[in-house]
């Protein structure tokens, strides 16, 4: 009895064990999510509305998770990557088609992400947002070209997300919610037309459909197949649900701490920082800044990295980050991504958010692909899509959707 009992024990001890390890590839997308531009817009949202648009980063998450474990599966289930199970299911253009599409779509993430480093660098050292950005870039190439950089880069993010989770946490924990006020945005409302139009971004940058995607790629990276669904599954929602916390909790704190305590909105790096100020005193600017410029720098690098591997598998080549064909064109995302911030000497703010609208141009055919593909029960079999994670695909969709219509909306009426 003895001996089965502590076998039991190192059974259930190795089972821990393996979900910890499991959760990875789905933190490394966070990386994409939790970037400038999500906390930009979440604390801006807190600060100037309150509460009322919590219901947008919560239903966000739910569909970034879906379509993620969606694309996990089919990962994890076929053997191939999104675009593999493309040429098997469709024919090879239809996959060269998604592959530049999602490369375009990474492209002007970059853009906010230059825009986004060299705002928190320019906000700590001073000195021209231009040439942290042109550093920082070259750094972050230089990075990508080293060996073994799945593993470098899955520590990178965890210390990100840590730094995050204490700062922003701690400081909810210190000042509290109103509960009240935080129930009645869990309902959906839109308090004015201006706030449908950041609602939207806010879901634009939660809930985006290219790093879902990559989930696929990141479970042939870590070499799991059919035996590892219940980790792939654990990963996907533990990870997506990480990252969806900190927007949230992003969010919560600026409501708390700027919006109740009579704040106006909150648009520079000071005033963006005041929502620290409750755990880090005057510290609070060094503290947010210096968070926000690693969010910046990891999304840098990772963005660029799902940029060139949509591309290069696309093209039906070797999609692994460790070889030449991705890391090129991860290189040349983050010079191309350059271009308009060195260019265009506009706000960095502006930039970050007319960039984060022109990169879900390309986000229906990846949601298709995505949503069809887990849901064809020849592909998958007993795998497929049930009846549940369909209905929150198709919403999902219907959202993206609606994203891409209110961002070519916004910019008409920016050239107008």
């Amino acid at each position: 009895m003895g001996a089965q009992s502590t076998d039991v024990a190192t059974e259930s001890g190795r089972s821990i064990q393996q979900y910890i390890r499991a959760i990875g590839p789905a933190l490394f997308l966070s990386a994409v999510v939790v970037g400038p531009g999500s906390i930009a817009l979440s604390t801006i949202a807190g600060s100037t509305y309150g509460y009322a648009l919590l219901w947008v980063p919560i239903l966000a998450t739910i569909f970034m998770v879906a379509y993620a474990l969606m694309a996990a599966r089919i990962g994890l289930v076929t053997g191939e990557t999104l675009f593999g199970a493309t040429r098997i299911t469709y024919n090879q253009t239809v996959a060269v088609i998604g592959g530049i599409s999602g490369f375009l779509t990474i492209l002007a993430f970059q853009v906010g992400n230059n825009a986004g480093i060299g705002f928190a660098s320019n906000a700590l050292f001073g000195y021209d947002m231009r040439l942290w950005a042109t550093l920082f870039t070259l750094a972050a190439i230089g990075f990508v070209w080293t060996p073994n950089l799945y593993d470098k880069i899955e520590w990178l993010v965890r210390i990100v997300v840590g730094i995050m989770l204490v700062a922003f946490v701690g400081t909810l924990a210190l000042v509290g919610i109103d509960l009240p006020a935080a129930g009645a945005g869990l309902v959906p409302s839109i308090p004015e037309f201006n706030s449908l139009l950041l609602s939207l971004g806010i879901a634009a940058t939660t809930f985006s459909i290219a790093a879902a995607v990559y989930q696929s790629h990141l479970m042939q990276e870590k070499g799991w197949g059919t035996e590892e669904l219940a980790d792939g599954t654990a990963d996907t929602l533990i990870g997506i649900g990480v990252l969806g916390l900190i927007v949230i909790v992003v969010m919560l704190t600026s409501a708390s701490v700027i919006y109740a305590g009579e704040g106006d909105p909150a648009f520079s790096a000071h005033e963006m920082a005041l929502q620290l100020e409750p755990i880090a005193g005057d510290g609070a600017f060094y503290l947010f800044t210096i968070g926000f410029f690693f969010a910046a720098l990891s999304s840098l690098v990772v963005n660029a990295l799902i940029g060139a591997t949509l591309l290069v598998d696309g093209s039906a080549k070797s999609p692994s980050m460790d070889d030449r064909p991705v890391k090129v064109w991860a290189s040349i995302a983050m010079l191309l991504g350059l271009i308009p911030v060195l260019l265009f000497q506009e706000d960095p703010m502006e930039i970050l958010m007319i960039a984060q609208a022109l990169a879900i141009i390309a986000f229906p055919l990846l949601a298709f692909l995505v949503l069809r593909l887990s849901s064809d029960s020849d592909l998958m079999g007993p795998h497929a899509n049930g009846l549940v994670l369909k209905v929150i695909g198709i919403i999902g969709y219907l959202a993206v959707i609606g994203f891409v219509l209110n961002y070519l909306y916004e910019i008409r009426e920016f050239l107008m």
